[in-house]
């Protein structure tokens, strides 16, 4: 069994890790423009430009499966050619969008792909489609989740886990939902904050964000439907602040507030804990599960929950598991009681436990 990761960055790495580590022992090959870095024992490093199509066939050949990590700006590129090669992919490289459109050309080649591979999106939307599929249909659906600083810093509250720049996206791009049956997409940091309890951590505040991507098209008749991303009370009016001055609406501002963000508030100043809810309703019944992940000694949770997922679908894929072709969200895969079990336990072996629950928010 052979696995090709395209982008040798540091979720490349962890999933390089999270693969080569296995019992089936797959052949692990990490793809990228630049020089390999630091790979794990075991793991085979080759140059290569993705966006070259005569490359990507190159790249691929006697591959089983295909993991793509590469930035978004060269993603769709990416992924266009790594379809053309008729190979099965699992796509981690977050984008504005699915990229759902490319499913024509998958279905031509016979290439079988899912998007959207991470933790949220990705275990997230798979869990919903099972309630969806369990339930035959449901009227709510909720994901709470967040990557948060074990202990925060004080007045900022929160530490900063990606590029910087996305992070704080997340409160200025329009927080696509579902309310009354109808969407709705308002900005995040007007909409009503919500108080979670965990068990765990204790009280977080909750507001809306654009975490529901292919939910929305997937499951038109949901009537309610909805991410919340998760933050330790105090954060929120840090960045309502900003929101309110106008800086956050300001590109040039938004730039520098991002940078100063990443140099005050780095990652590996403030390890992290991530936690996610799914939760699903129809009628009296209810699905929910919980998800809860701290740094280890050289991966952040934020990095584990995501590489991790990413490669339990790579390896759903290499063993052909599911095999039909197109460009599928992680909820099509829901459909199947043996696959969401087989990811799952995949997870739960590696140390990422998803376990079933009943939590809620209250306002």
């Amino acid at each position: 069994m052979k696995i090709v990761i395209v982008g040798g960055g540091m979720q490349g790495r962890v999933i390089a890790r999270n693969l080569q580590a296995r019992q089936e022992k797959p052949e692990v090959v990490v793809v990228d423009i630049r020089d390999g870095g630091d790979l794990p024992k075991g793991v085979t490093f080759q140059k290569g430009d993705i966006l070259e199509p005569a490359q990507a066939r190159a790249i691929t050949r006697g591959a089983d499966a295909a993991v793509l990590a590469v930035p978004s700006a060269i993603s769709h590129e990416a992924l266009t050619n790594l379809l053309k090669t008729g190979i099965s992919v699992a796509d981690v490289s977050f984008t504005p969008e699915p990229p759902l459109s490319l499913d024509s050309l998958a279905q031509e080649t016979g290439a079988c792909c899912i998007v959207d591979c991470g933790v949220a999106p990705g275990l997230s939307h798979l869990l919903v489609g099972a309630a969806h599929a369990e339930l035959s249909g449901l009227d709510s659906a909720r994901i709470l989740v967040g990557g948060i600083p074990q202990s925060p810093p004080p007045v900022f509250r929160h530490a900063v886990y990606f590029n910087p720049h996305d992070l704080l996206s997340e409160y200025v791009r329009p927080a696509r939902a579902r309310h009354g049956k109808k969407d709705i997409a308002p900005a995040p940091l007007e909409t009503q904050v919500e108080t979670f309890l965990d068990p765990e951590l204790g009280e977080l505040k909750a507001f809306l964000s654009d975490g529901l991507r292919s939910l929305l098209g997937s499951y038109p008749d949901v009537a309610e439907m909805a991410e919340l991303t998760l933050r330790w009370p105090g954060h929120l009016e840090s960045m309502k602040a900003l929101w309110d001055m106008g800086i956050l609406n300001n590109a040039e501002a938004l730039k520098a507030v991002g940078s100063t963000f990443g140099r005050r508030y780095p990652a590996d100043d403030y390890p992290d804990v991530l936690v996610m809810v799914v939760e699903a309703t129809r009628g009296d019944q209810k699905r929910s599960w919980r998800l809860i992940d701290r740094r280890s000694a050289d991966e952040s949770a934020m990095s584990r929950t995501t590489g991790f997922t990413t490669a339990a679908f790579a390896m759903v894929l290499a063993r052909k598991q599911f095999t039909q072709a197109g460009v599928h969200p992680p909820e099509r895969l829901g459909r199947d009681r043996q696959l969401v079990a087989t990811i799952v336990q995949d997870l739960c072996e590696r140390g990422v436990r998803v376990s079933e629950t009943t939590l809620s928010c209250k306002a």
